[in-house]
């Protein structure tokens, strides 16, 4: 019987995925890139962040679908750089002065302010991620970067003024990016099923307990992808829990088929 891995993390999924799927064995970003950007923003970057970035930073699944931004050196924003929201606004602010266009309803209220009282109006946030075509963001609130794992939020109007929950770390954020970028991947040949009966007979057959599948991950969130790795068949299992709307869900990820 081949050997399981249940809930693996972010990085045992891209170190299993990126030499099957992506363009060969998954490497991380150099540790004096990291201290370079923490020393000009003066804050270290979240700890689940910060060793993904080391572990599997320029992995290519990172930006198959979605695009990971990375840390520039002195920490200089935008082109898929770590980019801090106030970076965003001061950056719409000198385009609408430049181009004599008049400020929309939060630019002005911001325009009226010193930007060290920028946070009474939007609280910043640290841009780490971003839909193919820019539907949301994905940032930490800068409040919470000293947390190890902290809440994932999005821009939820498509702006850069309310930011809501959108995963609950950082790890359960990567890992669904990952996955859903994989499914892609895949495409058809990835199996699906709802079927309560064809989940527990599938299970069965591969040997694989659907009790420590269900358990919780050692990080907040992952209700949505239990995983299950079988590294000597290259296969992953993923289950997702029953939610609202949604029945509970087996996907099955192999390479070669």
């Amino acid at each position: 019987m081949s050997e399981k891995h249940y809930q693996i993390s972010p990085i045992e999924l891209v170190r299993w995925a990126e030499p099957l799927f992506g363009k060969g064995e998954a490497t991380g970003l150099p540790e004096e890139l990291l201290l370079s950007y923490e020393a000009a923003v003066g804050s270290k970057l979240p700890a689940a962040l910060r060793e993904y970035y080391l572990a599997c930073g320029n992995a290519s699944l990172n930006f198959y679908q979605d695009e990971m931004f990375l840390p520039e050196q002195d920490a200089q924003p935008f082109d898929s750089h770590l980019t801090f929201v106030h970076d965003y606004i001061a950056s719409d602010l000198e385009w609408y002065e430049e181009h004599n266009e008049e400020d929309y309803e939060e630019l002005a209220q911001l325009r009226a302010l010193p930007r060290e009282r920028w946070s009474e109006v939007v609280k910043d946030h640290l841009v780490f991620w971003s839909e193919n075509q820019g539907c949301w963001l994905a940032a930490i609130k800068k409040d919470d970067l000293a947390q190890p794992d902290p809440i994932v939020y999005y821009n939820a109007e498509d702006d850069l003024y309310l930011w809501e929950p959108f995963a609950d770390s950082v790890q359960s954020f990567i890992l669904c990016t990952i996955l859903e970028g994989l499914e892609l991947k895949i495409n058809k040949k990835a199996y699906s099923t709802t079927d309560p009966e064809s989940i527990q007979k599938t299970l069965a057959e591969s040997s694989v307990d659907f009790e420590r599948l269900r358990q919780p991950y050692p990080f907040p969130g992952g209700y949505f992808a239990h995983t299950c790795l079988d590294t000597e068949n290259n296969t992953l299992y993923i289950y997702s829990e029953e939610r609202e709307n949604r029945p509970a869900a087996l996907k099955i990820f192999q390479y070669g088929k």
